[in-house]
């Protein structure tokens, strides 16, 4: 079975899988295939470290247990061994995302852990941990008419710092859904085991670079608030966010993360923003971002 090539950061892809999370290729026909994604057997990691191994030639070999193992090699090819059984495609949610932080380390751009969408015209950036609420702000942005370009992956091109749209599908969890008043009836699970689900925006996706305005790093509280950050202050910020850092390191990209973590900090203003778990309070911290991206 053949498929549609699909779009990643401007990149050409080609998949023997399904990949409907992507958006289809709408460049030249006759463009070169960037990334080619195939099934095949992937070997388990090793014993040492049994979830991920380096290889000499810096071909990465990436196994989540019961669900999916990848080879990712040199930027331009994915091997995905499916052996989970989960009737949810739980083995794309890792492809598309430790999978492709990855691929961005080997061809040489930035994946921050981070959501990013047009706001008032100018991308601004969503960093935060796990459970930060990245995609719930985003979501209630979306809401507001934004436009979504990326979720909990966002990759920078090298150089003055841009954003690479990578696709627009939102995870969100069903506490998310249900503090906004949201049905999660209709919506695919993410995966079987967990009450996350996909949500896709009607906007049409545009995976033109855009040049990066505004940064925000969420953190939780108990009111919204706002605070600027020094770019001083803003490098080491920036850098705890890389993703997949730790292979970036091992594959001798660190001065590049950091030269994109600095990159960051002198092109965009960068804020704090405490956002409030009560849903109350979720209109005004949009309106704090709203604000601080017109100003930007």
């Amino acid at each position: 079975m053949s498929f549609e090539d699909r779009a990643f950061c401007g990149w050409r892809i080609r998949s023997a899988l399904p990949l409907p999370e992507l958006p289809v290729w709408s460049g030249s026909p006759n463009a070169p295939v960037d990334v080619a994604i195939e099934p095949g057997r992937v070997a388990p990691a090793s014993e040492r470290d049994p979830w991920l191994k380096i290889e000499a030639d810096g071909a990465v070999r990436m196994c989540l247990p019961g669900t999916v193992r990848l080879l990712i090699e040199n930027g331009r090819r994915i091997t995905v061994d499916v052996v989970g059984t989960e009737k949810a495609p739980a083995w794309r949610l890792f492809l598309l995302g430790l999978g492709m932080a990855i691929l961005c380390h080997q061809r040489g751009v930035v994946p921050l852990h981070a959501a990013s969408l047009a706001v008032a015209g100018r991308t601004v950036t969503l960093l935060g941990a796990s459970g930060a609420g990245k995609s719930t702000l985003a979501f209630a942005l979306l809401r507001r008419g934004h436009t979504l370009l990326s979720d909990d992956l966002t990759v920078l091109a090298p150089g003055r710092p841009q954003v690479l749209p990578a696709f627009a599908r939102l995870r969100l969890w069903r506490d998310s859904l249900d503090g906004m008043g949201v049905s999660a009836a209709g919506l695919a699970r993410s995966r079987d085991a967990l009450e996350k689900f996909d949500f896709e925006p009607d906007h049409d996706f545009d995976t033109t670079p855009r040049p990066l305005g505004a940064v925000f790093l969420l953190k939780t509280g108990v009111a919204p608030a706002l605070e600027r950050v020094t770019p001083a202050a803003a490098v080491p910020l920036v850098s705890s966010h890389v993703a997949r850092a730790g292979v970036g390191r091992a594959l001798g990209r660190r001065a590049e993360m950091f030269a994109a973590a600095a990159g960051v900090a002198r092109a965009a203003p960068m804020y704090r923003l405490v956002r409030s778990v009560d849903f109350a309070h979720l209109d005004e911290t949009v309106r704090l971002v709203e604000a601080a991206a017109l100003a930007a």
